[in-house]
């Protein structure tokens, strides 16, 4: 499962709090295992990061170190699938918060420059290796990645149900049906054969 962060901000955004934003963002990352990279495109600058997890299992122990996002999981355990309904908050609000004090003194106003960061927007995408996800609450949908617009105002959580298919269970399962079928067609045949009148 992979997790995709990507933050573009325009040269005014990136005068104002691009530095803090990147102290920010690299100190809790860093606390989690986590590389930012940071491009320039064209006046604007591009922070991104990728994180793979071997399972929901890994998310739902190693998410927590980023400090950027409050995150849920329930799971249900059926016999053929595990389901987890994941509820992720981002906690972007308190980072402007953060930004802000650290400014220092602005001529402009605070509330003005927070209305400003509030409109600068970023992209959450989760790739998982295949179409296992369930009801949702993304953006944007293609083919195994989901992908949330995210703006530092926002306060609606993302959302997102996945189903983890239980191989060996299908698999028992499976055998099951096909060890019930041959046993079925065996019997006919010997019924069959028992049947014709013998010449």
């Amino acid at each position: 499962m992979d997790i995709a962060f990507n933050l573009k901000l325009d040269s005014r955004a990136e005068s104002l709090a691009g530095g803090t934003i990147e102290d920010l963002l690299r100190s809790r990352l860093q606390a989690a295992g986590i590389e930012l990279h940071k491009t320039k495109v064209g006046k604007s600058t591009e922070y991104q990061f990728l994180k793979s997890y071997a399972s929901i299992q890994d998310v739902k122990l190693n998410a927590g170190n980023l400090d950027i996002v409050d995150t849920q999981v329930d799971t249900e355990n059926k016999w053929l699938y595990t389901r987890y309904d994941v509820v992720a908050q981002p906690k972007l609000n308190a980072y402007s918060d953060k930004i802000l004090d650290t400014l220092g003194t602005l001529s402009v106003p605070k509330s003005l420059v927070r209305l400003f960061m509030q409109s600068q927007e970023l992209a959450f995408k989760l790739t998982l290796p295949y179409n296992l996800y369930g009801p949702n609450n993304a953006d944007e949908q293609d083919g195994n990645t989901l992908t949330w617009h995210i703006t530092m105002a926002d306060s609606e959580p993302m959302r997102l149900v996945v189903y983890v298919p239980d191989i060996r269970n299908i698999v028992l399962a499976g055998g099951t049906v096909i060890v019930l079928l041959a046993a079925g067609v065996i019997f006919f045949i010997r019924r069959s054969k028992s049947r014709k009148p013998k010449a």
